[in-house]
């Protein structure tokens, strides 16, 4: 059985939908398992927990041999991922994929990406069998600004000219899915992209394409985008760290592309103006 935290989350609620109908047997972590209940189905069971509280990972883990590592992002982010992994290592957990990001490293660009790579080693030095995921961006992050795509054929970002070679998280997550169910992948740190770069110029032209109606980026400084946050009520330590990896992004840094996608899966990976026509009912209704 295949533990998943982050089971609320759109990663996980995605993984746990891929190793369901692959016939996997998920146990989907979740804090309320009443706000969680749209989760269970076939090959779907339920568990309560809480990272704060260990004692409650432990109970997660009876039974489980293979277990998936994705947290909020939020203050106490590195507490909660070496909690997780030292309660695998009590559960002699066979095989820990954990969600990372692109650009982990002690001097990342971004504090996020530090904080990954602090708790990336964390786990390579557990003794506990691992693969680590990098993916970049997502695609879906676009979605976030469909109410002014659809009032005003705007967005708004703080990412200058910069390109990105973002990712679907169906990808990211069909990825993990073959990392727990083919053998050969412990030890290993995959880092997942989509398969091109594009400018938010270019996904504005993207948008139109699909769309049929013209649809511009705006680039706002990052000053603006923290304000935007904060009047949404998100918390002071969060606005720092989005927008110091908004900053980051400007910069060209998240632009590589790699083959992570179509080596692991024998397909190419999902196009922006793929994901784009998938949800257009989003950007139009």
């Amino acid at each position: 059985m295949i533990l998943i935290t982050g089971a609320t989350g759109n990663n996980g609620q995605e993984l746990v939908r891929q190793l369901a109908a692959m016939g996997q047997r998920v146990r989907a972590l979740v804090r309320d398992p009443v706000k969680g209940a749209n989760l269970k189905g076939p090959n779907v069971e339920l568990v309560a927990g809480d990272f704060d509280q260990p004692a409650s990972l432990d109970t997660a883990l009876k039974g489980i041999e293979k277990a998936f590592l994705l947290t909020p992002v939020a203050e106490f982010f590195v507490a909660w991922q070496k909690a997780f992994i030292k309660a695998a290592q009590r559960a002699k957990v066979k095989h820990l994929v954990k969600f990372s990001g692109m650009g982990s490293g002690p001097d990342a660009g971004a504090g996020l990406l530090r904080l990954h790579h602090e708790t990336d080693e964390f786990l390579r030095r557990s003794g506990v069998p691992f693969t680590i995921l990098q993916p970049n961006s997502f695609h879906q992050n676009i979605l976030s600004s469909a109410a002014t795509i659809k009032t005003q054929n705007k967005f708004y970002l703080p990412l200058k000219n910069a390109a990105m070679a973002t990712v679907d998280i169906r990808d990211i997550n069909a990825v993990a899915a073959r990392v727990f169910t083919s053998p050969g992948h412990e030890g290993k740190t995959y880092v997942i992209t989509g398969p091109e770069s594009l400018t938010s110029q270019q996904v504005a032209e993207r948008l139109s394409s699909v769309l049929g109606r013209k649809v511009d980026y705006v680039d706002v400084p990052l000053a603006a985008a923290e304000d935007g946050m904060r009047q949404a009520g998100m918390p002071e330590w969060s606005i720092r760290t989005v927008g110091e990896l908004l900053g980051y992004f400007a910069t060209g840094a998240a632009a590589a592309v790699t083959d992570t996608v179509p080596r692991l899966l024998g397909r190419p990976a999902v196009s922006f103006e793929q994901f784009a026509r998938d949800h257009r009912a989003v950007f139009t209704t």
